[in-house]
């Protein structure tokens, strides 16, 4: 038996109950006993909404289970880095033989990120396979990757995500849109944008930032989020300014989803795993309970999954808060700015289809 705090993300609200193992079995009652000196705490199976895990084939792919169920997560979910030529390969040798969950989003371009210039060429986009693909794997597959900024599109411009809402409107899904660095501007890439579609990167610091200095939304923001464009945090190695999540922190924006864009360049700093990206939020201000919403039900809403962390007692995430250790060093965002000292939220088990898997810490 052991004495656990229950984090409830719809409620917002906390309280202490007993978890015990019986006969194989677990159960979680609430307690009456004061809360053990180890704090643990137990909340519905984490998400992360923003992640790159097509290892062996794209060069920035990671192993799922190693920034899955060990870390504390039980879905992972791919963005774009397969395409309707690839997928087959994703589905076969990383999302089934994964012990973690994995879903993705597919890429408009047909080889996804086997290149990091995917649009260079048009007859890479094949609008009909890539809604054809979607529609034939919606067990896996979410909706449509598209990354449109200069970097990625070049003289392509606006032009791949047109393809992608093409696309989508064929399949019936959500679009997940990376936006950056500018060209197609702000303006031209939400205009696109219909309800349901994600916005990541949504707290990045570069040229044309989605947020005004006073944390409130640009009018073309605020026009996106009116038609329910959803926020994504994709905190990634260029693309989470702390002063911009402060500010719209500060004036009351908190409905986005918490990810990591986790690749083989940022696994190692500053992201590192989803946990710490949830801590810096956590060191921004934002409730322990609010912080676990942006992990469970606000991305289980957004990809339809009906009954996430329903029962507590077969799938779940055990964690701690923990103060950091003399000499460790600080959480910092994509830019290297630091965040104020704040304990640290920390995986310690998930209990996975009825079984409770310890974790080992983490060095």
């Amino acid at each position: 038996i052991m004495t656990i705090t229950k984090v409830d993300p719809v409620t917002l609200r906390t309280e202490p109950c007993e978890l015990k193992e019986r006969y194989g079995r677990y159960e979680l009652k609430p307690s009456l006993q004061e809360k053990d000196d180890r704090q643990l705490y137990i909340s519905p199976p984490w998400i992360d909404s923003h992640v790159h895990c097509f290892y062996a084939v794209t060069s920035f792919g990671l192993s799922p289970d190693t920034i899955g169920y060990r870390q504390g997560v039980h879905l992972l979910v791919d963005a774009g880095s397969s395409g309707a030529e690839t997928f087959a390969a994703f589905r076969r040798f990383v999302a089934d033989p994964s012990r973690t969950k994995v879903k993705a989003f597919l890429n408009v371009s047909a080889i996804g990120h086997v290149s990091m210039r995917e649009y260079f060429d048009r007859r890479l986009v094949d609008v009909s396979r890539a809604a054809q693909t979607v529609k034939e794997n919606r067990d896996i597959l979410l909706g449509i990757k598209v990354r449109s900024s200069h970097i990625i599109v070049e003289e392509q411009g606006i032009w791949p995500l047109e393809q992608a809402v093409k696309a989508a409107e064929m399949a019936d899904c959500p679009i997940m849109v990376h936006m950056g660095e500018n060209p197609p501007s702000n303006k031209e890439n939400l205009a696109l944008l219909r309800g349901g579609d994600i916005v990541s990167h949504c707290f990045h610091g570069k040229q044309e930032p989605l947020w005004k200095a006073d944390g409130t939304p640009t009018q073309e923001l605020k026009e996106a989020l009116e038609r329910g464009v959803q926020m994504d945090t994709a905190h990634g190695a260029a693309s989470l300014d702390r002063d911009i999540a402060q500010a719209a922190l500060d004036a009351g924006f908190d409905n986005f989803s918490i990810s990591t864009d986790l690749h083989i360049r940022n696994v190692r700093g500053p992201v590192r795993s989803l946990a710490d990206t949830m801590s810096k939020f956590l060191a921004l201000g934002m409730p322990l309970a609010k912080v676990i919403r942006s992990v469970t039900t606000i991305p289980a809403a957004r990809f339809g999954l009906d009954g996430w962390g329903s029962d507590l007692t077969k799938n779940a995430t055990l964690f701690r808060l923990r103060e950091p250790e003399e000499g460790e060093a600080p959480l910092v965002d994509s830019t290297g700015k630091a965040f104020a000292a704040a304990p640290r939220i920390e995986p310690v088990a998930v209990l996975m289809d009825g079984k409770m898997i310890e974790l080992q810490e983490r060095k």
